[in-house]
C-alpha cells in the first residue's frame, strides 16, 4: 500500500486513520468525503499537527468558525505572538496600534483578549497622530527627520507595552534614536470595545493546507492509483515537505466560485471545492474556498501526461445543516 503523499510502500497497519477532505475543524458532514487506506498514519499525523492547526487557528477563515457559530468562544485558541494575524486599532487614542489575540478565551471577561505587540508610535507634527511600527519594522531615524516628525519634542515617541521599555529602548538606540522625550503608554483595558481591523499573512504553511484540501478532493473521486501518477509529484512534495515547484502553483482571488454570487456582498455560507481540467485541457486545477471567502485556484498537475478521464466535479459543504451538495453546471 503506497501513501499518496510520502509515496512510501507500507503495510496495512500503517493506514488506520481516516483522512478528511475538509478538515474536521471546519465542520462535520453527513456522508462525509473521507479517504480510507490512502494517506498513511504518519502523513495524517503530520498534517494535523502542522498544516491543519495553522489553517484552523491562524487564518481569517479559521476565525469565521466563531463568527458563524461552528465554534463557541470558549474553544478559541491562538498561536499568540507567533500568529499570522495582527490586529490594528481603528479608532480612539491608540488608532493604528498593533495587537495580537491572546492564546486563550477569557472566561472572566467573556471575550477573546487582545494584547499589544512590542511597538513604537511616532507622533506627526501636523496632526499629533501617531504612526505605529512593529519593533522589527522601525525605519532609520533619517526617515522621520525627512517626513514631518520632530522627535525632540515631549511625547514624540510612544513605547508600547511599557513592560518592554528597556528592550525597546535598546533596540531603537542601535538605530540612532535618543530617549529624552519618549513616554510609555498602554491601552486601558477599562476602555469600551474598539473597532479593530485584522491583517493576515497567507504563508506557505497555509497554502499547503489549502492545497491538501484540493488534492484530497481529487483523490476521493479518482482513487489512489490515479493520484500516484508522477505528474502530481510537484504538488504532493509541496504539501508534504514544503518544496515549491518551479512554476506558480496557487493563485488567490476574490471572485466567487459560484457564477450567481457577487464579488462583494453576501454569499452562501459554506465551503466550496471544484476540480476540472484547465482551459488548456492539459493541467488539472482545483478551486477551494473556505466559508466562500477567498478563492484558491490550485494547479494540481501541470501538463498531465497520464490517463485522460472526465474529472469535473464540484460540491458545496454546508456546515450548518451538515450537508454536502453537488454543484450543477450553468447552461450556456
Amino acid at each position: 500500500m503506497i501513501c499518496i503523499y510520502c509515496l512510501e510502500d507500507r503495510g496495512q497497519s500503517s493506514f488506520t486513520k481516516v483522512e478528511h477532505v475538509v478538515p474536521q475543524s471546519f465542520g462535520g458532514f453527513e456522508n462525509n468525503l473521507t479517504l480510507h487506506e490512502t494517506v498513511c498514519d504518519g502523513c495524517n499525523q503530520y498534517f494535523g499537527d502542522n498544516l491543519e492547526i495553522a489553517l484552523g487557528r491562524d487564518t481569517y477563515e479559521g476565525g469565521l468558525r466563531f463568527q458563524y457559530g461552528l465554534k463557541s468562544p470558549g474553544e478559541f485558541k491562538s498561536l499568540g505572538k507567533k500568529s499570522r494575524l495582527l490586529v490594528r486599532v481603528e479608532e480612539g487614542e491608540f488608532k493604528g496600534a498593533y495587537a495580537y489575540r491572546d492564546r486563550e478565551y477569557s472566561e472572566n471577561q467573556r471575550e477573546i483578549v487582545l494584547k499589544p505587540i512590542s511597538q513604537v508610535g511616532f507622533r506627526r507634527t501636523e496632526n499629533s497622530a501617531y504612526d505605529y511600527y512593529l519593533l522589527d519594522d522601525v525605519p532609520a531615524k533619517q526617515y522621520f527627520d525627512q517626513n514631518g516628525f520632530e522627535l525632540n519634542q515631549p511625547g514624540s515617541m510612544r513605547i508600547i507595552p511599557s513592560t518592554y521599555r528597556e528592550l525597546i529602548e535598546r533596540a531603537l538606540s542601535e538605530k540612532g534614536f535618543a530617549f529624552k522625550s519618549h513616554k510609555d503608554a498602554d491601552p486601558d483595558h477599562s476602555e469600551p470595545d474598539w473597532l479593530c481591523k485584522f491583517e493576515g499573512t497567507i504563508d506557505d504553511t497555509i497554502l499547503r493546507a489549502v492545497t491538501k484540501v484540493g488534492f484530497n478532493y481529487l483523490s476521493y473521486w479518482q482513487g489512489r492509483e490515479f493520484m500516484l501518477e508522477g505528474d502530481f509529484d510537484p504538488t504532493r512534495r509541496f504539501i508534504r515537505y514544503g518544496v515549491k515547484p518551479q512554476y506558480p502553483l496557487i493563485k488567490i482571488r476574490q471572485e466567487p466560485i459560484l457564477g450567481d454570487e457577487p464579488v462583494e456582498g453576501k454569499r452562501r455560507s459554506g465551503h466550496l471545492i471544484t476540480v476540472d481540467w484547465a482551459a488548456d485541457k492539459r493541467s488539472v486545477v482545483a478551486q477551494v474556498s473556505l466559508f466562500n471567502w477567498l478563492t484558491y485556484s490550485i494547479c494540481l498537475a501541470r501538463d498531465f501526461s497520464g490517463e485522460r478521464r472526465i474529472i469535473r466535479k464540484g460540491h458545496f459543504f454546508d456546515p450548518y445543516n451538515q450537508q454536502i451538495l453537488e454543484l450543477g453546471v450553468k447552461p450556456n
